[in-house]
């Protein structure tokens, strides 16, 4: 944004000032993190922390598998692995929670650090004028527990119409009295006054209290709506429409995540996996349209894992549709210009975009009352002191228990709406501060706010007692969407929220902005001078302090999401051509597939996010148990059929052991110090760029790979490790080969008659081809670890491995002088290659120095030892992937079995 006033110094000696005091900022949140570590073992919680799962560790195949550990998805991993029958896995992009997120004071902090994704909204020129580059900064969680790692931990459920208009838009099951009791399920009520109250529960996973600390300023404001006419009251109850102090989820003052509720008890179960710092890049879908498994990356190497239920994504409102996209469904037409095989056009993926809009600058100054030099509002320079590090510590209370952004909130009705209907169209954002209270360290960091608009506003009011009012839209009719960038799973996606592009949401959010003003004209705040902060933003300066046109290009200017981003994968019934999922969230189209997040919401909740997805996620597990009652009820004792046969260690019995063991790690770990720099300077990357000078420099790639050493994207040469990868590549990462001078090579052009597409498109066509003769061998009662005996060849395939029918490719390691194919091969399949004669059976492989190197007759003969020396089919036992263990190596001739030591 250009400058309004060029001659002017203050963005640059507001931008100084800020710099030079990160690095005090830095030390106080390396101190605070020793503190925890020594003196509050509450906090490191190490006994109950979720175990990452390497990924030689994991199992091959898994009943669901749940991508993204977030808000919903925790859920969704927590519920369905209460049956023991079903091992569960749980992948997360993410590392597992920092202890700092539980110190509720900490959450403007952890936005823009590395638990955060970082998105940012495409350029505009009708909001986010303000921000950087005009682009709105979208926080989205990056961690275990998702956004509730790092949200604000709002309690609000929405209204009671949300859900019956969802109903009523033909989605049954979804009105407000069949949700209720999964709202009630989720909640552990710890206010005294509502724990009897029929709308709340206490035992669910999350807590849900008062903020521990509260500045005395609240209390005034609760005291001025009480004089504008409102009641103080239980707004996830009876009625809405009204104030409240917040309700949070926190479990005894700290945050209480969806990984605290939801995964940490769950953490000793033998059937439930997680796997962090895994990228899921797409869902395998087979010609018959079924989801049967996905592709991750972690650690810079790809792994596929299949799936014997369902997949469940749960990747969030910007990421899910992502997900889908990039697996072929999703608009036709958008995908195949981006070079995407279409596999579903399902047009609605990415669109219906909702968010809470709000107008952020709302700042109110007023006169401190006490004379003894004690704060009456939030004040970063007193809570960062030792006074209140020892009241963290000793007491565990003080102002580090505060969550100063919205220590209460009201829904208020405009002139737009009927206050009858109980259905308020505003919410405040009640916040004992401003953003002059914390010197931009936070509140101008997590915004983006341009270094000129911070000084214009805040420069000369610098920790002037303050509080704000921030009114948000609750029902937006403005929709945006999301866009693939590119065809690269690891390119941030095009964000569009379109704010304002109904001209409606913007008139309601301004008279939002009026309503405010009266609050703070009423006699418990007039007590205190209370008054708007007399300077503009820079861009609105030529209109009339709190004139109409002067509150609608604030609203443009200042655009704050609400990081409530919903409804890209909305769910509606069959014959909505704009919905993804059906009321069950099954994905249209695509068996064994649903989408459990708040990009299923038809349309937005009136309130916070969080805890509605919450119960979506709770409702949706209920869905799935039920839809797979009557299936695969005999999974132990298929499972031990398995391991006898394959001679491999009881899966619960090693496991239960390596809980143990990992259980003692972890103590042992906890008594160590950690390297407190290192961790800090890893949570915050940024503000250590920062502090080297690099201030406000801002990315937009999700991440970014050497391609020197793993994948490359832009036309950058590919690279796989394929002897130490654990998964095939699939259609979009082309076949790598090692050669006998370790050079690595890729096959590039999309055009290239070598390049082998995923080959689970080829398998059904190449069993067809297979004469009767070789049917008879498919069918013979061969040992092939977890995947045998295959009998009804016919029946569709589904990816259950008691009626798979594609055994032989998915067997086999074949390893050939000079070439390894790990773990699966990749062949350039040619059904007319196939004779009546199996025997004939011949294979072209892709070699880096000559490309089509013709091997015959290799297999399903029985070989010379030259031949078993060269070319031998390894089998992996399907219970867990083993390293460095020899394999059970078997040759077939006519039907029959044959073992050869090797």
């Amino acid at each position: 944004m250009a400058s309004h006033n060029p001659a002017s110094i203050k963005p640059l000696v507001s931008s100084t000032r800020i710099m030079f005091g990160l690095l005090p900022g830095l030390g106080a949140i390396i101190l605070l993190r020793l503190v925890i570590h020594l003196y509050r073992p509450d906090i490191e919680d190490a006994e109950n922390r979720v175990k990452d799962y390497n990924p030689e560790d994991l199992y091959e195949w898994y009943d669901f598998i749940v991508v993204g550990g977030g808000s919903a998805g925790s859920v969704v991993a927590s519920r369905l692995s209460e049956n023991p029958g079903w091992n569960v896995l749980l992948l997360e992009a993410g590392p597992d929670e920092n202890v700092l997120s539980d110190v509720p004071v900490m959450f403007p902090a952890l936005q823009t650090s590395n638990v955060d994704w970082q998105f940012l909204t495409e350029p505009s020129d009708k909001y986010c004028l303000s921000m950087d580059n005009t682009m709105c900064k979208w926080p989205r969680g990056k961690v275990l527990g998702g956004s509730s790692t790092l949200n604000a931990m709002l309690y609000i459920r929405g209204n009671k119409q949300d859900y019956d208009n969802w109903a009523e838009m033909g989605n049954e099951g979804w009105s407000y009295n069949d949700v209720l009791r999964y709202f009630l399920k989720a909640e552990d009520m710890k206010i005294p006054e509502y724990q009897n109250s029929p709308y709340h529960s206490t035992g669910g996973p999350i807590t849900v209290e008062y903020f521990r600390y509260q500045q005395p300023i609240t209390n005034k404001i609760l005291e001025a709506g009480e004089q504008l006419g409102y009641n103080i009251l239980d707004v996830n109850g009876e009625t809405q429409t009204g104030f409240t102090r917040s309700h949070a989820t926190i479990r005894d003052g700290l945050r209480c995540s969806t990984a605290k509720g939801y995964l940490r008890p769950a953490s000793k179960r033998p059937n439930l996996h997680v796997s962090l710092h895994s990228f899921v890049e797409k869902v395998l879908i087979d010609e018959f349209k079924v989801a049967y498994g996905i592709k991750f990356t972690k650690h810079k190497k790809s792994y596929v894992i299949r799936a014997r239920g369902e997949i469940i994504i749960s990747a969030g409102a910007i990421q899910s549709p992502q997900i889908l996209m990039l697996s072929g469904v999703g608009d036709s037409e958008q995908l195949e210009e981006l070079g995407i095989h279409p596999i579903i056009n399902s047009p609605g993926v990415g669109q219906n975009l909702q968010d809470h809009v709000a107008m952020g600058g709302h700042s109110f100054l007023f006169d401190n009352p006490y004379s003894n030099g004690t704060d009456y509002c939030f004040n970063l320079n007193t809570v960062v002191s030792l006074a209140s590090l020892i009241d963290f510590t000793i007491n565990k209370n003080g102002p580090l228990y505060s969550m100063m952004e919205a220590e209460a909130m009201a829904f208020v009705n405009t002139k737009y709406q009927d206050p009858a209907e109980d259905y308020p169209d505003i919410q405040f954002f009640i916040a004992p501060t401003a953003d002059n209270m914390d010197g931009g360290l936070f509140g101008k960091r997590a915004n983006g706010i341009s270094d000129e608009t911070y000084a214009e506003l805040y420069e000369d009011i610098l920790y002037d007692s303050s509080f704000s009012i921030v009114p948000l839209l609750l029902r937006p009719k403005s929709r945006g969407y999301i866009k693939l960038r590119d065809a690269s799973p690891f390119s941030a996606p095009l964000i569009y929220p379109n704010y304002f592009t109904e001209p409606e949401d913007v008139k309601i959010l301004t008279e939002g902005a009026r309503i405010a003003l009266k609050l703070v004209e009423q006699p418990a705040l007039q007590e205190l001078n209370a008054r708007p902060n007399p300077n503009r933003n820079p861009g609105c300066a030529k209109h009339p302090l709190m004139s109409d046109e002067h509150l609608e290009c604030q609203a443009r200017h200042h655009t704050l999401t609400i990081y409530h981003p919903v409804g890209t994968c909305a769910m509606g019934p069959r014959g909505d051509p704009n919905a993804v999922v059906d009321p069950r969230l099954r994905v249209y189209g695509v068996r064994n597939l649903r989408v459990v997040d708040g990009s299923i919401m038809p349309k937005i909740v009136s309130g916070n996010t969080n805890a509605p997805i919450i119960m979506i996620a709770e409702k949706a597990s209920d869905m799935i148990k039920d839809d797979h009652e009557q299936v695969r009820t005999d999974l132990r004792d298929r499972d031990t059929k398995n391991n006898q046969r394959t001679g491999s260690s009881n899966s619960e019995e090693v496991y239960l052991q390596n809980e143990q063991n990992s259980k003692y790690r972890k103590v042992e770990e906890s008594k160590t110090l950690p390297n407190l720099f290192s961790e800090m300077s890893h949570l915050f990357p940024d503000l250590s760029k920062d502090i080297n000078l690099n201030y406000g420099t801002t990315g937009n790639i999700i991440e970014k790979h050497d391609s020197n050493n793993y994948g490359a994207r832009n036309n950058k040469p590919f690279v796989i490790d394929l002897k130490n990868q654990a998964s095939p590549t699939t259609e979009d990462d082309l076949i790598a080969i090692k050669t006998g001078n370790n050079e690595y090579n890729r096959v590039k052009s999309p055009n290239d008659p070598y390049v082998i597409e995923d080959v689970d498109k080829y398998i059904p066509n190449y069993l067809n081809t297979f004469s009767n003769r070789g049917k008879d061998l498919l069918n013979s009662q061969a040992d092939f670890g977890d995947m045998t005996p295959y009998n009804n060849y016919e029946r569709t395939f589904n990816h259950y491995p008691e009626t798979t029918n594609y055994i032989l490719p998915y067997s086999f390691d074949f390893t050939i002088p000079n070439i390894l194919y790990e773990p699966y091969p990749y062949y350039n399949y040619n059904p007319n290659e196939f004779t009546n004669d199996y025997s004939q059976f011949s294979k072209n492989i892709i070699n880096h120095d000559q490309r089509n190197v013709h091997i015959p007759d290799i297999t399903y003969l029985p070989p010379s030892i030259d031949q078993i020396q060269q070319i031998s089919p390894k089998f992996q036992s399907n219970s867990r992937r083993e390293q460095n263990k020899k394999c059970r190596h078997w040759l077939f001739y006519n039907g029959n079995k044959i073992e050869v030591d090797i």
